[in-house]
């Protein structure tokens, strides 16, 4: 081909290749400049920013970063779940091969959770569909104590020990363990099981060692107690709290309080 026919073509490429660079060049400039007033706690402008960005370069890779920011802004920092939801939604909806899909479904169910009871079954369902997905061990286990939280408000207590069970199973030694077992021991307390709520504290405590972890099991087994006039277990219970704690610690301070009064009850029930 003759050098005078490929001039034309080089220049062509040359203009679509610069235009595509300038376009880049506002995108990355608006968003850095939005991640900016970001950390600066400038969240409204950044919101406007990033929104401005998608609009401006509605084809740009950035896009995506912008919109889940966007929401995650709504979200943890202006309290505004509504407008986080619909934020991620649209990135859930229009992004599946984003990196921010899954993010973004994670933060659309903790929106969802944060709002009325039919918001709250939005979540359970998002919560279940992200139990399928490839997630990383940390981020199975929160969604795995969050969907048993949803079940106990709603007081599905078993469903609630189905869910915590598989948050043991799934990751032996995660941090989350000793609230899982304090929950199923505490989802039965709710249900009058109480046998069965003082056999899972007892095995949470002994799991755990009698310590700070299993603290939460130890004051419902003691609580337990008490509400079966069984004043002497529960006494032995708080001393053992009292055995982990400082003594400048609330905890320390409320066991001790509780085994004076349960002592002088005792002392009563004795005479009488």
């Amino acid at each position: 081909m003759s050098p005078r026919f490929l001039w034309p073509l080089w220049g062509l490429l040359v203009l679509t290749f610069g235009l595509a660079g300038c376009q880049n060049n506002g995108a990355k400039r608006m968003y850095d400049q939005a991640m900016h007033q970001w950390e600066e706690g400038r969240y409204e402008e950044a919101v406007q920013n990033l929104v401005a960005l998608t609009t401006a370069y509605p084809d740009d890779s950035l896009v995506d970063d912008s919109v889940f920011w966007v929401a995650n802004i709504y979200q943890h920092y202006l309290k505004n779940p509504v407008q986080a939801i619909r934020y991620y939604r649209s990135l859930t909806k229009g992004f599946e091969n984003s990196e921010y899909y899954y993010p973004s479904m994670i933060g659309l169910a903790d929106a969802y959770s944060s709002q009325d009871k039919e918001s709250k079954r939005k979540a359970i369902l998002i919560y279940h569909k992200l139990q399928e997905s490839p997630l990383g061990n940390e981020e199975f286990e929160k969604i795995q104590l969050k969907l048993a939280e949803l079940y106990f408000e709603f007081e599905q207590y078993e469903q609630a020990r189905v869910e915590l069970k598989k948050l043991i199973l799934h990751s032996p030694g995660s941090p989350l363990d000793p609230k899982a077992y304090h929950l199923i021991g505490y989802s039965y307390y709710l249900e009058g099981s109480l046998d069965m709520a003082e056999l899972a504290f007892k095995e949470t405590e002994k799991k755990f060692g009698y310590s700070k972890t299993s603290l939460s099991s130890a004051m419902s087994l003691a609580d337990l107690y008490e509400d079966q006039d069984k004043l002497s277990e529960a006494i032995s219970v708080y001393s053992s709290i009292m055995s982990r704690l400082e003594n400048k610690e609330i905890f320390y301070q409320l066991a001790g309080s509780r085994i004076a009064k349960l002592k002088t009850r005792l002392k009563q029930t004795n005479k009488g």
